[in-house]
């Protein structure tokens, strides 16, 4: 059984990384026609500033909310096709925003920072405006490869934060999957075109002052050679009150498909993942209604 599911998360991991269409047929086979509870909620002008927000279904409470951003290079990703994502935290019973952000080379960084930044305000604002749907704590915020990069830059430089009125005190804590958080200089295609001239002091999250940053979880495979376990490591010697947990036989995509119910699921990850989240928010007590 457990060489059956090795096989499997090899040929869905290599299925994945093929390309955008094949994450469509993957979100597929692990979400199936799931789909947002209110979609295209715009929080910017452009026509990428949009986010899908999932509610559990027990609706008789508002739920506590994570902010999903998604990898890809900074150039690619949609939304719809994280509904697996979605799916797998409102089944624990969060509400889950994954917002579009604009895309290089249409832009550079720090530009999808500022789209994130952005969205956070929205759903921020948006919390206030439907206490019955969102419960009115922290957030936390998590992602996966680049999107993880996104999540945590965002927080360490806390100009962005600032920029829209918010702080790292909003922000329960971080959950990062194989995030590059220490990649000067820019070695790779992908971070030549999205960060060019960029110093590092501007870019890297391991340049910043982290003193502040809220408690993070970082998860990495041993064998990712797409993004290199060192970031993780670095990142996490360097932030205070931050976990590090590296997964044996995992690659690059092997920490986001296992958040998958169907022959991807993987406990090494899942595990840590509820306990810090269980750490991190407090969930509404049931209604007089349940039992």
């Amino acid at each position: 059984m457990r060489v059956f599911k090795l096989t499997a998360n090899a040929l869905i991991a290599a299925l994945f990384l093929a390309g955008c269409d094949k994450l469509a047929a993957f979100n597929h086979l692990q979400a199936g026609d799931y789909q947002p509870t209110v979609a295209d909620l715009r929080y910017g002008d452009a026509n990428r500033q949009k986010l899908d927000l999932y509610l559990p279904a027990d609706r008789t409470k508002p739920a506590p909310l994570i902010v999903w951003f998604y990898g890809g290079s900074w150039d690619s990703g949609d939304k719809a096709k994280y509904a697996f994502v979605a799916k797998r935290f409102t089944e624990m019973g969060y509400a889950v925003a994954i917002p579009d952000y604009r895309l290089v080379p249409e832009i550079r960084f720090p530009e999808f920072i500022k789209d994130g930044a952005k969205a956070l305000a929205f759903l921020k604002q948006y919390r206030q405006e439907h206490p019955n749907r969102i419960t009115a704590t922290p957030m936390i915020l998590a992602g996966h490869s680049a999107g993880a990069y996104n999540a945590v830059q965002l927080v360490a430089d806390q100009s962005y934060l600032a920029s829209v009125g918010m702080s790292a005190n909003d922000i329960a804590g971080i959950i990062g999957l194989s995030g590059p958080y220490d990649f000067y200089p820019y070695d790779v295609k992908a971070t030549q075109i999205a960060f060019g001239d960029t110093p590092a002091a501007q870019s890297q999250p391991v340049e910043q002052d982290l003193s502040h940053m809220p408690p993070m979880l970082l998860i990495t495979g041993n064998r990712d050679h797409t993004v290199y376990p060192r970031n993780s490591r670095r990142l996490a010697e360097l932030a205070p009150d931050t976990k590090l947990v590296i997964i044996k036989d995992t690659g690059h995509a092997g920490t986001l498909i296992a958040l998958g119910s169907v022959l991807t699921e993987n406990r090494a990850v899942l595990d840590p993942v509820g306990e810090f989240l269980d750490t991190r928010i407090v969930k509404p007590a049931p209604s007089k209604s349940e039992p």
